[in-house]
């Protein structure tokens, strides 16, 4: 399992910085964010002649996306859940806090246990490829659905022109969640479970489909599709990868 673990995690980590909006346009950040996940990737064999070899090609990749990136005017926007600035603070100081606590209270009363329990932890080859499927299938998901819906928006927008503005950002945030939570009932086992999602979303946008704007019903049907179809691939190929069944 040790390949299937290097091979997808190395492809979310050069692709992750560059679905990420808040990373994209800072390059050193989003090469930081490379390296970091790529040596978590890579931690079982860090010090093998492969992964010496296989990092500087990952980054190499990360530069090269954030060039296109750079010249690619159709990527997802950022939601912005934490503006104004006040909000991230009275979200990040106190779960900092709270973090700190725990990690000093865990290595107080705990120290060797929690060292142990941390590298089993990053060395388990399992959880490297669950967290990178719900990477892949959340974050370069929305780079997917985004540029599969481009060719279809410009004649939405034309018709949708005198209509009220939705919230900026609002569909990113939505994408996120929906492929997250479908990822994440996949790879438990219960694909029936993505009823839900696909249920809430079409609830929320019954009026624009009521109406019989055939053209948003279009629109509105490719992008939940594609989202929730992308999210299906990544959890099959995982749980295949881990043993199981394509979906349950």
């Amino acid at each position: 399992m040790e390949l299937e673990r290097v091979v997808i995690g190395l492809v979310t980590a050069a692709l992750l910085p560059y679905s990420v909006p808040a990373v994209r346009p800072r390059r050193l950040t989003a090469l930081a964010l490379t390296a970091g996940y790529a040596l978590y990737t890579l931690a079982p064999g860090l010090l093998s002649w492969a992964a010496l070899l296989l990092l500087p090609l990952c980054l190499g990749a990360s530069w090269l996306l954030g060039r296109l990136a750079k010249a690619d005017a159709n990527m997802q926007g950022s939601p912005r859940l934490f503006r104004p600035a006040g909000t991230a603070r009275f979200i990040f100081v106190p779960l900092g806090l709270a973090v700190l606590l725990a990690l000093a209270s865990g290595l107080l009363y705990g120290g060797p246990l929690l060292t142990r329990a941390t590298g089993e932890l990053i060395l388990d080859d399992s959880t490297a490829l669950v967290v990178s499927g719900l990477l892949v299938a959340t974050f370069v998901g929305g780079e997917v659905v985004t540029h599969t819906l481009h060719p279809f928006y410009a004649e939405l927008k034309k018709a949708e022109a005198e209509e009220m503005e939705p919230l900026r950002g609002a569909g990113t945030a939505i994408g996120w969640l929906e492929r997250s939570m479908t990822y994440a009932f996949a790879v438990a086992g219960q694909p029936e479970a993505v009823a839900v999602v696909v249920g809430i979303k079409a609830l929320a946008r019954f009026p624009e489909l009521k109406s019989n704007q055939k053209r948003f019903a279009e629109y509105f049907l490719i992008g939940s599709m594609s989202s929730i179809g992308f999210a299906l691939l990544v959890a099959a190929v995982v749980r295949v990868l881990l043993g199981e069944r394509a979906l349950g």
